[in-house]
């Protein structure tokens, strides 16, 4: 095999070209992500939203896909490694994950607190016979 030119090297080094019509589908797309052991999100870094994700235990993903703080991201150089995106406004998203075992026990968690709700509600009707109440009221301007 002959040696490859200059211009052979640089075409073999670009990405993979993405056309623009699939470029400008969905913005907050990334590829190589580990979705058989995670499940992942973009948060808005607004009105301690960041704070309740890293409360259950949801992490920051770096550049590669990895979890920041693991041994693979380099945290010396000063620089955020976290992956984030501008989505308008002056606002940031951050892409975060969790292991689907925990997210499992979120979503468990949650269906249970509707099915509860729901009871409650049904118990309600059953007990007053009704499904509530309206008011109708008209402002009349003087």
């Amino acid at each position: 095999m002959g040696r490859l030119s200059r211009e052979q090297l640089e075409l073999q080094s670009r990405p993979k070209r993405v056309p623009v019509s699939e470029a400008n589908r969905d913005k907050l797309f990334v590829a190589g992500l580990d979705h058989q052991n995670y499940m992942y999100r973009w948060v808005n870094d607004t009105e301690g939203r960041l704070a309740a994700y890293i409360a259950g235990w949801w992490e920051f993903v770096d550049q590669n896909g990895h979890s920041v703080g693991d041994g693979g991201v380099e945290q010396s150089t000063g620089t955020s490694s976290k992956f984030s995106k501008g989505v308008g406004r002056g606002v940031t998203a951050y892409l975060m994950r969790i292991p689907k075992e925990f997210w499992l026990e979120d979503q468990d968690k949650k269906e249970q607190d509707l099915q509860d709700r729901e009871a409650e509600m049904k118990q309600s009707v059953k007990k007053t016979g009704d499904y509530g109440k309206v008011e109708v009221s008209v402002k009349t301007r003087n």
